[in-house]
């Protein structure tokens, strides 16, 4: 920020308009104001405070009441104008403090302006003319707050000790607005975060990995001459070690696997031919068993012989007898019509010596 015009009115010890031409340095940018005390050098630096934050330059001066001059006229209202440049671009801002006029209860006369001075034209830079909305552009403007545009642009009275004296963590933001160490800052914030998150992914990695080794003891059974298990039990042994361990280890159980197919194949020939013999026996055995069941039936047909011989000759006795069956029935018919033929004579001669008789 360079300032160019600094105009102050009614303020401080000065009782009329007082006009200080920057412009009139031209290229000299080192320069002093100097004065007897009292004279008014301070009230240079409070008016372009005042202009920029609306109060002036050292904690000693922020009564507003005590900006304006004790000499000043009762029309005359205390106000502060300044041109100023920025980034290659010129603002006019203007401060006027109101005052209770004679004979009057309240204060008149508060004014504030901000403009751009653009092409002759002067544009306003803000929506509204109001103190809020004005010092909260040139806060966004010049990138620095009230307090540390007085620690580090207007130091008047020694009260630079305020900077060397002041938390670091205050330092530390006026000297980032300084030298623009903002996008430093934001790289080193995206690093620290990489970091941190890099440190969460070594340190899951790190668990998983002591998961893993603690699963290796609790798995794989010890052996006397593992190399794994010699480096386990060392205090300190870092990942290649566990890692040339682990291929001895699988090497070991590779050959193992080989020798116990081996004996699996021998096994299961073997229990094929056991098996073989065993169906073979049991075959055996099952016909043991159905002999012995057959002998044992055996035995009770021959002791039911004899009664089944009776029943064949009763048997055959019958077939024989029923051949004789229709003559036999004949004989009976015969027989009971003679039967019949004698009854029947028997009644006619009794009816015949009946009749003889009447």
């Amino acid at each position: 920020m360079k300032p160019l015009k600094l105009t102050l009115t009614a303020f401080g010890p000065y009782k009329d308009k007082e006009i200080v031409d920057f412009t009139k340095l031209e290229d000299h940018s080192l320069f002093i104001i100097s004065g007897k005390t009292g004279a008014g050098k301070t009230t240079i630096f409070d008016g372009i405070c005042f202009a920029l934050y609306g109060s002036a330059s050292g904690s000693d001066r922020e009564n507003m009441s005590m900006l304006r001059s004790d000499f000043a006229d009762d029309d005359v209202h205390t106000s502060v104008e300044l041109v100023f440049e920025l980034n290659r671009r010129t603002y006019r801002i203007k401060r006027q403090l109101g005052h209770i006029k004679h004979g009057n209860k309240t204060k008149t006369g508060e004014k504030y302006e901000f403009y751009e001075q653009k092409d002759g034209k002067e544009i306003p830079c803000v929506d509204r003319q109001i103190v809020s909305d004005i010092n909260q552009k040139v806060e966004s403007l010049l990138g620095l707050t009230q307090d540390q545009f007085k620690q580090i642009v207007m130091l008047p009275q020694g009260e630079f000790r305020k900077l060397l004296t002041s938390e670091t963590e205050n330092k530390e933001t006026i000297l980032r607005k300084i030298f623009k160490t903002k996008p430093y800052q934001e790289i080193a914030e995206r690093l620290k975060t990489k970091r941190d998150l890099a440190a969460q992914a070594y340190q899951v990695a790190k668990d998983k990995q002591d998961s893993y080794l603690q699963g290796i003891q609790n798995v794989l059974p010890v052996r006397e001459d593992s190399q794994l298990q010699k480096v386990l039990q060392e205090e300190y042994y870092n990942g290649q070690q566990v890692l040339l361990g682990l291929d001895e280890e699988i090497a070991h159980y590779h050959k193992q696997i080989e020798v116990d197919k081996e004996k699996y194949e021998s096994a299961y020939q073997m229990h094929g031919k056991k098996q073989t013999i065993y169906y073979e026996a049991k075959n055996t055995n099952e016909q043991f068993d159905r002999l012995e069941e057959k002998t044992q039936r055996l035995a009770v047909l021959s002791k039911q012989e004899t009664s089944i011989r009776q029943k064949e000759n009763r048997l055959a006795e019958a077939l024989r007898a029923s051949k004789i069956t229709p003559f036999e029935r004949q004989v009976a018919d015969a027989s009971k019509e003679e039967t019949n033929k004698i009854a029947n004579r028997n009644q006619a001669v009794a009816a015949l010596e009946k009749a003889e008789k009447t």
